[in-house]
């Protein structure tokens, strides 16, 4: 004899329920930037957007750690990229390779900062 427990809507339902159960409360991962392939100027800055995202949202010691990690993988880039020189007869050209170097560096200091309660 059933009680009405046996109907198949109530095996999904409780699918459903485990399945939910074990993302409770945990953030949602997302993939960490990949450095450009064709490293411009323009992919580098949108690679070191989605960096500085990751530090903003970093929580723990091993996500500085990505982080820093993300970093040197862009200061590498950067080294390797061909950016166009700053015309030397003008003074106030940019400089995109010293631009990218100094983007760089700013997040760099952000993860020594957010280091620092741990140190």
């Amino acid at each position: 004899m059933s009680n009405g427990d046996d109907d198949p809507a109530d095996a999904s339902e409780e699918a459903d329920a485990a399945d939910d159960g074990g993302d409770a409360g945990e953030p949602t991962e997302t993939a960490a930037p990949t450095l450009p392939d064709d490293a411009t100027e323009e992919s580098l800055n949108e690679y070191l957007d989605e960096i500085a995202d990751r530090l903003d949202d970093a929580e723990t010691e091993a996500d500085l750690d990505d982080v820093a990690a993300l970093l040197d993988d862009a200061a590498t880039g950067i080294e390797e990229a061909d950016p166009p020189e700053p015309d030397g007869d003008d003074e106030d050209a940019d400089d995109p390779r010293g631009d990218l170097e100094d983007r760089v560096a700013e997040p760099r200091d952000g993860v020594e900062d957010a280091r620092r309660p741990y140190g």
